[in-house]
């Protein structure tokens, strides 16, 4: 996804979230979702899930322990962090991010762009907010990372179209961001 659309979906997960340290810590959250495209490990690391999702994973269980140190959930850090997954979950389920997809360079780009356009809408539309799927409990991030990778076996299964990367980027975010608060409030 483009810089943009992480924005977007950042300012709407922290909109449409109750916890009120992720509001408290928008700006670092919203960092966090654009800070994988702006690293120099941009120009070699792929966005797919095959490459980054053990990464994903450690960091998961990091910010789902206990809150003390730097993993303290006040902390602008905590929340930096958490943009960061927000950032590799929706790339996961972004067309351009998966071995399906043939075409180039330029192909990526302009599915991005059209992608940009219409999760924009999408959001603003209030079709997002109206589409809204119920929240599953998990006991422990292993049951979180089981969800993720049969979501994107499922969504491997489907259509790729920007509607369908949308129907997936917003849903599978959110529960991931509240499943990881949860865990840290509990631990």
């Amino acid at each position: 996804m483009r810089k943009k659309s992480h924005i977007v979906l950042a300012r709407y997960l922290v909109r449409e979230s109750r916890n009120k340290e992720l509001q408290k810590h928008k700006y670092a959250f919203y960092l966090g979702s654009i800070l994988p495209d702006i690293k120099p490990s941009f120009i070699y690391k792929r966005h797919e899930i095959k490459e980054t999702f053990s990464e994903l994973k450690k960091q998961i269980e990091m910010l789902s322990e206990s809150n003390t140190g730097d993993n303290e959930k006040n902390n602008s850090k905590y929340y930096r962090h958490l943009g960061e997954v927000s950032h590799y979950i929706a790339d996961y389920f972004t067309y351009p991010h998966n071995e399906k997809f043939t075409g180039g360079f330029r192909e990526h780009c302009s599915y991005e762009e059209d992608l940009k356009k219409k999760l924009r809408q999408h959001i603003l539309s209030g079709k997002a907010a109206s589409r809204k799927k119920k929240y599953i409990e998990f006991s422990a991030p292993e049951a979180l990372f089981d969800f993720v990778k049969k979501s994107h076996q499922d969504y491997l299964l489907g259509q790729n179209t920007v509607e369908g990367d949308i129907s997936h980027i917003i849903p599978i975010n959110s529960q991931v961001l509240k499943s990881i608060t949860n865990f840290a409030r509990r631990a």
